[in-house]
């Protein structure tokens, strides 16, 4: 940086000299003038928006419709699954395919993907399926239809619409979906590893009241990083953690065990970013003028690993 000091006598020197230190400054402003960002408003450009939205729940639908711009085959990724017509994100199922491929690395070959991406109307046959067994077990069709939807979600705000979610088993119960799923090495290493590659466990055992569907040790939805490790480790589901964001003042720091700093925050709008900061991301929390998740991301070596900082609010975060 070059300061120039004012009101004083400005030391004598020769012609030559002068002229040298002016070309020197010369020099050294225009470098620093091609390695500063330009802040004008053309640079400040929107975040990169995250297509794979936050809330998909029985409070938060979708349209009919809807169905993902990017799905592929996780089949034709080499990922084991009982049908080859069952599809996912493309984003989701690159993270799956990885985290499949170090399962088996560890030992465990027999999982087995039973579903992707529903449609609409695929949601909605399974849905109806299920009213009428419940009618046909005696229930009466309002007790049945109350029932049903924490079983079978309700068409329209079900996370397998959204392209980003997957149920698990494995060979040895032929596929089947059931609590056995967690006693499983499948459902073992899920539950432990899942975080690793960008997946939650969307549906705890305790938290029925706060997501409106059952215990589902079988069903993962992709989130990314850093926030499924952030689900994983404060033990929330994504109704909690959303919540959390959204109190007023509220915003957690975390760096993880590779050195990457993140500062995640709610904002009632699409922020612009910062030209002086590094990777910044939102995704929106459910539908439109529901607010978004703002991830801020830097690295640095020599941050403390999973150092946690919550701004704020210390004490009650921690």
């Amino acid at each position: 940086m070059v300061y120039i000091r004012t009101g004083a006598a400005a030391p004598q020197s020769c012609p030559k000299e002068g002229v040298n230190v002016k070309k020197k400054l010369s020099v050294l402003l225009a470098a620093l003038l091609l390695l500063a960002p330009t802040l004008t408003a053309s640079s400040v450009e929107q975040v990169e928006l995250n297509p794979n939205r936050m809330l998909y729940n029985p409070w938060n639908d979708m349209p009919a419709d809807y169905v993902p711009a990017d799905l592929v085959s996780l089949y034709a990724t080499g990922i084991t699954v009982s049908l080859a017509s069952i599809r996912m994100d493309r984003q989701a199922a690159s993270f799956a395919k990885a985290m499949f491929d170090d399962m088996v690395k560890d030992g465990i070959t027999n999982y087995l993907v039973v579903s992707g991406y529903r449609s609409y109307e695929t949601q909605q046959d399974l849905h109806r399926k299920k009213i009428q067994q419940y009618i046909a077990s005696g229930y009466g069709e309002a007790e049945a239809e109350a029932i049903a939807k924490t079983v079978v979600a309700v068409p329209g705000t079900s996370e397998h619409q959204s392209g980003y979610a997957m149920d698990v088993s494995n060979t040895a119960q032929g596929g089947t979906l059931s609590g056995n799923v967690e006693k499983s090495e499948v459902g073992r290493w899920l539950r432990e590893n899942a975080w690793r590659y960008g997946y939650t466990l969307r549906y705890p055992n305790d938290k029925t009241e706060l997501t409106g569907i059952i215990y589902e040790p079988w069903h993962f939805r992709f989130v990314g990083a850093p926030h499924a490790q952030i689900l994983y480790e404060r033990g929330l589901c994504l109704e909690e953690y959303i919540t959390l964001l959204k109190e007023e003042g509220r915003s957690i720091l975390f760096t993880d065990g590779e050195g990457v700093t993140y500062e995640i925050s709610y904002a009632e709008t699409l922020p612009e970013a910062d030209p002086l900061a590094g990777g910044v991301t939102a995704v929106a929390v459910a539908g439109e003028g529901s607010g978004y998740i703002v991830t801020r991301s830097h690295y640095n070596r020599l941050n403390t690993p999973l150092r946690w900082l919550s701004a704020g609010c210390a004490e009650r975060c921690a």
